[in-house]
This record gives C-alpha cells, structure tokens and sequence, in this order.
C-alpha cells in the first residue's frame, strides 16, 4: 500500500464516528496516560536485580500460601467455620482482647492449666485424697470440741493475765521433763535416803543422850565426868566450830 493510500485510508478512519469518539476520550485521559507512563518508567528504572528478586520471593510465598489455602482440609475447616454462628462474633472479640493483653493472660493461664493437668498422674491424686480425708476426719474431730466453753476459758485467761505467763509455764515443764530421767530420779532416791538415815541417826543420838544424861546424874560432878571423855570433847570442840562458823556467815 502507498503512502496516498494509507492517507486516505487513515483519514476514511477519523471520519467514521467510532473512532473521533475514541480520540475523543483518549485526549480527555491524556493527563492520566502521561502519568502511567511515567510510572511505567520508574518502575522499569529502579527494577534492579534485588528488587526483582524480592519481588520474585514475595510472589513465590504468595503463591504458597493460596496453595495452603485451596488443600482440601483448609477448606473443610473454613466451611465448618462457616456453619458456625459464634465464630465471627468471637474473631470480632478478638482483635481488642490482643490489644489489652487479655489474650496474652489468656495462653498464660492455659499453660498453667496445661502443666497441672499433667501433674495430675495417680500419686499424686491418691495423695490429694488423703489428705482431703485427713482434713475431714479433723473437721469432724473440730465439731466435737467444746468450743464455746474453751473460748470462754480463753477470755478469763486473758481478763487475768494468764496467757501471759503461759509461755514461761510451758518453758518450765518442757525444761522440768528434760532433767527429770532416770538418772536424775535415781539420784534424788539416794539423796532422799542419806537424809532418812541421817535423820535416824540424829533420832537414835538424841535417844542416847538423854538415857546417859539419867545415867551419869546431875551438877558438876556429872559435868566433869562427861568432860573426861575423849569423845565427849571432840564433840564439843565440833560443835563450837560449828556455833563460829555460823556467826561468821551473819556477818
């Protein structure tokens, strides 16, 4: 075709209505058609090798992740979701719950719940019902006690001062059942004897003091017979001994 012919058949085009209407609106969007060009552009300028390889990984995790989507078993999940009428109310619930921490608080207690329900093996089970048992028999044995009377005591006890000195009371007898054994026991009985026979002795002197007193008479001739015995002084000598000492310890 000549280019007589390409005129004519160019300008045969732009009288058919069809195409002045498209010219029309081509020329009204020609700001946008620069502006898409011009973005064209610098997409194709800063299309640099990293750029088109993020690009490249971002579309190969996009398409991944619909292939996740579209397995049949995220479907049937998706599709039971559906059927469910609590489930977008409870998704709606969610997004403030994560903002307050209420979900964080939410997997904490969970976890802890998780880690007893593991703990809970039979031992420790029949454990915890032993002493829930225990703990029963006590109550029944706490029913039984006079309690209104032992409060009562308690109060008077209180009222006079007692509960104070209780601690001092229950030191003594705790102290008093520490020393008193065998051994403490055992020798207290002997010491109980050597005074019993120490005291049937004094008894058994005084006896002989008196019958020998009737024997040797009475006045100074009775004095200086006694004196003249050698046992008669030692005694004596002993006990002015004894008569000193004990005025030296008043003073």
């Amino acid at each position: 075709m000549g280019e007589e012919a390409r005129t004519d058949s160019l300008v045969a085009r732009l009288e058919e209505p069809a195409t002045r209407d498209l010219l029309f609106r081509i020329l009204d969007r020609l700001d946008t058609l620069t502006e898409t060009v011009t973005g064209l552009k610098a997409l194709t300028d800063i299309s640099s090798n990293s750029l088109v390889e993020r690009v490249a990984e971002s579309a190969d995790r996009a398409v991944t992740l619909l292939d996740k989507a579209s397995d049949p078993a995220v479907v049937a999940v998706l599709d039971k979701l559906r059927e469910v009428e609590g489930v977008i109310p409870a998704l709606e619930r969610l997004a403030p719950l994560v903002h307050s921490g209420g979900l964080d608080i939410l997997v904490e207690v969970g976890t802890a719940a998780a880690a007893i329900n593991r703990l809970m093996t039979d031992g420790l089970l029949e454990r915890m019902v032993s002493q829930v048992e225990q703990a029963s028999q006590m109550l029944e044995h706490l029913k039984t006690l006079p309690i209104e009377k032992m409060s009562a005591a308690v109060h008077k006890m209180d009222a006079v001062g007692a509960l104070e000195t209780l601690p001092d009371m229950a030191s003594g007898v705790v102290a008093l059942s520490r020393i008193v054994n065998d051994q403490f026991v055992e020798r207290l009985m002997v010491t109980l004897e050597h005074w019993i026979s120490e005291v049937e002795t004094l008894y058994t002197a005084l006896n002989r003091v008196s019958d020998e007193g009737g024997r040797t008479g009475s006045g100074i001739m009775g004095m200086v017979s006694l004196l003249g015995d050698a046992e008669n002084q030692k005694a004596i000598f002993t006990g002015l001994q004894l008569v000193k000492a004990l005025r030296a310890s008043r003073h």
